[in-house]
C-alpha cells in the first residue's frame, strides 16, 4: 500500500506535466511553425517544476529551493509570454507541503496572487476573464495536488507506525493486567506468606492448614485469571451460556445492545465474569430463570432466580476489571451481578474525531472546490469568449449548458460522496450514466464554452466505481474517444492537449475517491495487528501465569501439607518446610509483578534443582539423567511436566532424561509410574499450552501411556551455553532422597 500512497501523486503530476508541455507547443505555433528549440527549453522547464515538486512531497525542502521552484514558475513568461500559461499550481501545492502552518498556506496564497497580477498588469491581452480563470486554475489544481500528496503521507504513515502502534497497545495492555494481578492475586499471596511465617514461628498455635488452603485458593485464582486472559467476547459468551443453560433446562434471555464497542480488555473481562457466574450457579443446582443484558450504557447485568444464597459469592468475589464496578445483590433466591463500565476519572476531554474518519470529507472538499473551479471556468470562458476568440454558443445551446453542466456538477458530488466501505451510490448505474450523457451533451452543445477536464473528472468517477479492466475502457473512451468525436482526429492529433487536458484531472479524482478508502484499509489493518498483537501477549501472560504461578503455588501446597503432617511429631523439619513455602509464596509474588514484563525465560539448570525439591517434598524418587543442554523451552516443558506428576498422579518413581537427537535439538523424556486413569473427554490445559510452546519453539511434544506409567518426550532446541551449569556429569544417575513420611 506504501506504493500505492505515492503513485497517485506521481501519475497526477507526469500528466499534468505533459499537459503543459502540449500546451506550450500549441502556444507557440499559432500562425506559424514552432520554434523548436523554444519548445525543448519551456519542456525542460516543466520537468524540471515538476521534478522540484516532487522533492517536495517526498522531503521537506529548504526556503531556497521553493524560491527557485517559484522564480521558474514565473519567469518563463518573460520569454514565452501568453504561451507559458499558468503552472503556478506547482509551487502553490509545494509550499504548504514544506512550511508548516500559515507560513505555508500565505506562501501559496501569494503565489495565486502572483498568478492574477501577472495576467492583470504584465499580460492583459487575455482581459479579466482569463486573469481570473489563471487565478483560479492555479488555486484549485494547487489544492488538488497538495491533497493528494498529504493522503499518500497519510496512508505511508498509518502504514509505517503500525508496529509502534501494536507496541504501545501490548505495553498499555500490560499496565491494565498487572493492576489486575496485584489486586486479585498479590492480596490472596501476601495473605499466604503471612500464614507461613506465623505458622513457622508457632506451629501449634498457627496451623499450616492455613497456609495450604490460601495456597489453594490462590492457585485457583491463578487458574482462573490465566483463563481469563485468553480469547473471549462477551457476544460469543453470551451465545454460549444461553445454549448451556438451556441444556440444563435454563430458561435463559439475552439482549446485548453495542457488545462489540466495548474496549478489546473489558469484552474479553465480561465475557470470563458471565463464564463464572454460570459455571457457578449450575454448581449450586438448577436456577429457575436467568436474564443477560447490556445496555446503551454499558451496564452488563447478569439476573438469576431460583438459587440459593451465596451462590454466586465466590464468582464475583476478587473480581477485578479495569474502568469496571462490579456488584453482587441477592434477595431471597434471586441474585444479581452488576458490572458498570465506568468512564476515566477526572475531565473528559471533548471527543475529536480521528484524523482518517474525516480524511473521505476533506477529499469531498477538494473534489467540491474542483468542480466549482470548472464551473467558474465555463463562466469566464462565457463572459471573456470575444476576447479569447471563443465561439458564442446561440441561447439554445447556452441553455442546454446552463442545465447540463449543474446537474453534471450535482451528480458528480452524488458519486464521490463518502460511505461505508463496499456502499456504492443509490441506482449509481443509472446516475452515472445519466453524468456522462449530460457531459458529453453539454460539450457538443458548447464545446468552446465547456472545459475538457470535465470529462476527465467524470472519466475518474468512473475508474473509482466501475470495474476493471471495464472501468479502463471506458474512462480512455471518455477522455480520448469524446475528444476524438467532437474535434475529428486531425483535430485532436494537431491539438493533443485536448486529449491530455483531462488525464490529470481523472488522475486526481480517482486519487482523492481512492486514497481516503485506502486509508480506512490501512487503519484497519493497524489496528488488527494491534489487536492480534495484544491478544497474543494476554496468551503469553496466561500462560506464564499457569505454568509459573502454578508451578510454585503448587510447591507451597506440597511443602505445606508436609508441613502439616510432621507439626505434631517433627515440628523443627515442620518449620523447615514452612521457610521453604514462604520463599516459594515469596517467589510467587514476585512473579506476579514481573510476569506482565518482558519473558525472561529460566535455566533448565535451575528447573532440575526445583523439581527435585518438589518431588523430594512430594515422597517422590527423582531420577535424573543429563545428556544434554536444553534451553529455556525445556525448562518450562519440565516445571509443567513435574507439577503435573505431583498433582495428578500417585507415583514413587519420576524420571527426568535429556539426550541429543538431531542437530541443534535435544529430546527430554519425563515418566512416572503412577499415573491415574484419564478422564473421558476432558484435557487439561497444561499440556495444550506445552505442546503450543514447544511448536513455536521449532519442535514437537508427545505423550504415551502405558498402564499406570505416563511418558511425556519433548524434542526441542538445544541450549547454546556451557552443559555444566545443568548440574551433575551428563549421564549420571542422581536420585533425591524420599521425605520421611512413609507411605503418603
Amino acid at each position: 500500500m506504501s506504493r500505492f500512497a505515492l503513485m497517485p501523486t506521481l501519475v497526477c503530476l507526469t500528466l499534468y506535466c505533459l499537459f503543459r508541455i502540449s500546451v506550450l507547443a500549441a502556444g507557440m505555433s499559432f500562425g506559424s511553425p514552432p520554434d523548436l528549440a523554444v519548445v525543448v527549453a519551456g519542456a525542460v522547464l516543466v520537468v524540471v517544476l515538476g521534478g522540484l515538486y516532487l522533492a517536495a512531497v517526498l522531503r521537506r525542502l529548504p526556503p531556497w529551493v521553493l524560491a527557485v521552484q517559484v522564480l521558474l514558475a514565473f519567469g518563463p513568461y518573460a520569454v514565452f509570454g501568453d504561451a507559458w500559461g499558468p503552472v503556478s499550481a506547482l509551487p502553490a501545492a509545494a509550499l504548504p507541503l514544506a512550511l508548516a502552518g500559515w507560513a505555508g498556506w500565505s506562501g501559496a496564497g501569494l503565489v495565486v496572487a502572483g498568478e492574477l497580477a501577472v495576467r492583470l498588469l504584465w499580460l492583459p491581452s487575455g482581459g479579466l476573464a482569463y486573469a481570473l480563470w489563471a487565478a483560479l486554475i492555479s488555486a484549485a489544481l494547487g489544492l488538488g495536488f497538495f491533497a493528494t500528496a498529504r493522503l499518500g503521507h497519510l496512508v505511508r504513515e498509518l502504514e509505517a507506525t503500525r508496529a509502534e502502534h501494536a507496541s504501545a497497545e501490548v505495553a498499555r495492555e500490560r499496565l491494565r493486567i498487572a493492576g489486575e494481578l496485584r489486586a486479585s492475586l498479590g492480596t490472596r499471596l501476601a495473605a499466604v506468606i503471612a500464614a507461613g511465617r506465623s505458622a513457622a514461628d508457632d506451629p501449634a498455635r498457627f496451623p499450616p492448614a492455613e497456609l495450604v488452603e490460601g495456597a489453594r485458593q490462590a492457585l485457583d485464582a491463578v487458574r482462573s485469571v490465566a483463563d481469563d486472559y485468553r480469547e473471549h467476547s462477551l457476544a460469543a459468551e453470551a451465545e454460549s451460556a444461553a445454549t448451556v443453560l438451556a441444556a440444563a433446562g435454563v430458561p435463559a434471555t439475552t439482549a446485548l445492545v453495542a457488545a462489540d464497542r466495548l474496549p478489546a480488555p473489558v469484552d474479553a473481562a465480561l465475557a470470563a465474569l458471565l463464564r463464572r457466574t454460570v459455571i457457578a450457579a449450575l454448581r449450586s443446582g438448577t436456577p429457575s430463570g436467568c436474564r443477560i443484558e447490556l445496555d446503551a450504557q454499558a451496564r452488563f447485568t447478569v439476573v438469576f432466580t431460583g438459587l440459593p444464597p451465596g451462590a454466586l459469592r465466590e464468582a464475583v468475589t476478587g473480581t477485578v476489571i479495569t474502568g469496571t464496578e462490579v456488584e453482587l445483590a441477592e434477595e431471597g433466591e434471586r441474585a444479581e451481578v452488576v458490572a458498570r463500565v465506568s468512564p476515566p476519572a477526572g475531565r473528559v476531554p471533548a471527543r475529536r474525531p480521528k484524523p482518517v474518519a474525516t480524511v473521505p470529507w476533506l477529499a469531498w472538499c477538494v473534489l467540491l472546490v474542483l468542480e466549482i473551479d470548472h464551473l467558474g471556468t465555463a463562466a469566464l470562458r462565457l463572459f471573456g469568449a470575444r476576447q479569447l476568440a471563443l465561439s458564442v454558443p446561440s441561447p439554445a445551446e447556452l441553455a442546454v449548458a446552463a442545465v447540463a453542466l449543474p446537474a453534471v456538477a450535482v451528480l458528480q458530488l452524488h458519486h464521490v460522496l463518502p460511505r461505508p466501505p463496499g456502499v456504492q451510490p443509490p441506482a449509481w448505474r443509472v446516475t452515472l450514466a445519466a453524468q456522462i450523457g449530460l457531459v458529453v451533451l453539454a460539450l457538443a452543445a458548447a464545446g468552446d464554452i465547456t472545459p475538457l477536464p470535465y470529462l476527465g473528472m467524470v472519466a475518474g468517477v468512473v475508474l473509482f466505481h466501475v470495474r476493471a479492466p471495464l472501468s479502463w475502457g471506458l474512462a480512455a473512451l471518455l477522455a480520448c474517444g469524446v475528444p476524438v468525436l467532437l474535434y475529428g482526429v486531425e483535430g485532436v492529433v494537431g491539438s493533443p492537449f485536448t486529449v491530455l487536458g483531462g488525464l490529470p484531472a481523472a488522475a486526481m479524482t480517482y486519487a482523492l475517491c481512492r486514497l481516503p478508502v485506502t486509508a480506512g484499509q490501512v487503519r484497519q489493518a493497524r489496528e488488527e495487528l494491534a489487536r492480534v498483537t495484544v491478544l497474543k501477549e494476554r496468551l503469553r501472560i496466561a500462560r506464564d501465569l499457569h505454568d509459573l504461578l502454578g508451578f510454585q503455588l503448587s510447591a507451597v501446597v506440597v511443602k505445606g501439607e508436609l508441613a502439616d503432617r510432621l507439626a505434631g511429631g517433627a515440628p523443627g523439619a515442620a518449620r523447615v518446610h514452612l521457610t521453604e513455602a514462604v520463599a516459594l509464596a515469596e517467589q510467587a509474588l514476585s512473579s506476579v509483578r514481573s510476569v506482565t514484563g518482558e519473558s525472561a525465560g529460566p535455566a533448565f539448570g535451575q528447573e532440575v534443582e526445583a523439581a527435585r525439591a518438589m518431588l523430594a517434598a512430594a515422597g517422590i524418587e527423582a531420577r535424573v539423567r543429563l545428556g544434554a543442554a536444553p534451553g529455556e523451552p525445556a525448562a518450562i516443558v519440565l516445571r509443567e511436566a513435574v507439577t503435573n506428576v505431583v498433582r495428578h498422579a500417585r507415583a514413587r518413581v519420576c524420571e527426568i532424561e535429556t539426550a541429543p537427537e538431531a542437530e541443534g535439538t535435544v529430546r527430554l523424556r519425563v515418566s512416572n509410574d503412577g499415573a491415574l486413569p484419564p478422564i473421558a473427554g476432558r484435557r487439561g490445559t497444561g499440556l495444550l499450552n506445552l505442546a503450543s510452546r514447544a511448536r513455536q519453539a521449532g519442535g514437537h511434544l508427545s505423550t504415551e501411556r502405558d498402564g499406570e506409567r505416563f511418558t511425556l518426550t519433548a524434542v526441542l532446541p538445544a541450549d547454546a551455553s556451557d552443559p555444566a551449569c545443568l548440574g551433575g556429569a551428563p549421564g549420571g544417575v542422581q536420585p533425591a532422597a524420599r521425605a520421611p513420611i512413609g507411605d503418603r
